[in-house]
């Protein structure tokens, strides 16, 4: 693995973890075992190594997002692989997705981190939107009803079931918060496994 990547990595680890208030570079340099110098051979500065994470990790869920409409035909089989998939970012209950770590500490951001979060959030809500929508034809979602309110309503709740999950360190409040909403789900097949 190559610095900058490990670089990138430990940073999007203690994001995740700690907010961006609570990244160190000093630390970074540790964990990674080099000089706290060789980080600015990589990155000019904390904002720039902090945009460059974020870019990676949302150019991942984005791909997440595309694979899943290409893979799952059926609404409630991509609503759950969404579910499950949001449910990784606490990693038992150590850390929350990196879009709402960055967003608590907004105020610190430099606005091309800002605007790459609004895109990102704006990208999450159309894609839920499309998928509470495909649910109200397909039947694999019940009781939908507008669907971009369902969507701000999904987002909202698999946010702050990570925040719950993170706050009391344990992963099962993420499943407990986002259980009635899995059961709102007819899910076929493979995404059946994952329930």
């Amino acid at each position: 693995m190559s610095t900058r990547m490990a670089i990138m990595d430990i940073a999007a680890e203690a994001v995740r973890k700690r907010g961006y208030n609570g990244v160190s570079l000093d630390q970074i340099a540790r964990d990674v075992g080099i000089q706290k110098s060789s980080i600015y051979y990589h990155f000019s500065s904390k904002s720039e190594l902090i945009a460059a994470i974020f870019r990676r990790f949302s150019g991942q869920i984005y791909s997440f997002l595309e694979d899943t409409i290409s893979a799952e035909s059926r609404a409630g089989d991509r609503l759950l692989a969404y579910i499950v998939e949001t449910g990784t970012f606490t990693q038992e209950g150590e850390s929350i997705c990196m879009s709402i770590a960055l967003n608590i500490d907004r105020d610190s951001l430099q606005a091309e981190v800002v605007n790459d979060l609004v895109t990102f959030h704006a990208a999450n809500i159309a894609w839920l939107t499309d998928t509470f929508a495909l649910g109200l034809k397909d039947g694999s979602i019940s009781d939908v009803g507008d669907p971009a309110e369902e969507a701000n309503a999904c987002l909202a709740l698999v946010d702050g079931a990570q925040l719950m999950a993170r706050a009391h360190q344990d992963p099962g409040l993420y499943e407990q918060a986002t259980m009635l909403l899995r059961s709102r789900i007819s899910a076929s097949g493979a995404a059946d496994s994952a329930r």
